[in-house]
């Protein structure tokens, strides 16, 4: 499919360096969403080439927030759509455009939680995640769906994002292994947009296509409710087959570092 281009507002943000060539195109999703496909002749890492996406994400989403969803890194060869210029780095980002972004919390200096509260919240993180992960891969779509919370419904009808997540699946392969190898609790940290209890579950898989899937998924649980938990924000990128066996195995462990997986 022909992707759209970004001509007009690319040179806003691209590197200001002569030496650099790079090419950003994106597709329209929905009304909200859409997805980014950078190409530049050097290596970047995902931070450097989400601050090349800003300015036209920015102005994409025409005075919503743009939020980064899932990325994933392919091959060199050009995509349709995008100029020849020999790349050897080629990053896809979906973009969704959101009224109210739900930062990712950091740690509190202190936490009001004791050791046995906070040991009893990271299982519920992990049970959490284990049935929405489960619900996917089993195609019980509507469940997974009735998971995420209001701010994640408001940017995709369950029809469309049943779609970008078969879509997704179909793209890494069936699921051969799961680890939810970290799980850390804030009780309203200081820097939350809303009070309240949040769980972060980071998690690597690997899927018959894509050896290597990296993200992680935050649970949030409002003042006063004992149980009612939703999924408020979730991010996962992938490597495949194709750049793993391209990079080098220092390389590999830088890229594995950017991306969150684990160490």
């Amino acid at each position: 499919m022909t992707l759209s281009r970004l001509a007009a507002i690319l040179s806003l943000c691209l590197l200001s360096s002569s030496t650099l060539a790079a090419d950003l195109a994106f597709k329209k999703l929905s009304a909200y969403e859409f997805e980014l496909v950078l190409t530049s002749d050097i290596s970047l890492t995902v931070d450097q080439a989400q601050v090349m996406m800003s300015d036209p994400a920015s102005t994409l989403c025409a005075g919503k927030i743009p939020q980064y969803g899932k990325y994933k890194f392919v091959d060199s060869k050009v995509l349709p759509g995008q100029k020849s210029l020999s790349p050897v780095f080629h990053m896809v980002q979906m973009l969704s455009c959101v009224a109210d972004l739900p930062a990712r919390p950091k740690p509190a200096p202190a936490t009001k939680l004791d050791s046995d509260q906070e040991f009893k919240l990271k299982i519920e993180g992990k049970k959490l995640s284990t049935a929405y992960f489960s619900a996917i891969d089993n195609a019980y779509y509507e469940t997974a769906y009735n998971m995420l919370g209001s701010g994640m419904k408001a940017i995709s009808s369950p029809e469309d994002w049943q779609a970008r997540v078969t879509a997704y699946q179909a793209q890494i392969g069936t699921l051969v292994s799961r680890d939810l190898w970290r799980v850390t609790v804030y009780d309203n940290p200081a820097n939350s947009q809303q009070p309240g209890t949040y769980i972060a579950v980071d998690y690597e898989t690997k899927n018959s296509i894509a050896p290597v899937t990296c993200g992680y998924v935050i649970w949030f649980l409002p003042p006063g409710s004992k149980n009612h938990f939703s999924l408020m924000r979730e991010e996962y990128g992938h490597i495949s087959e194709d750049i793993i066996k391209s990079t080098s195995a220092s390389d590999m462990i830088k890229l594995r570092k950017q991306m969150g997986c684990k160490p």
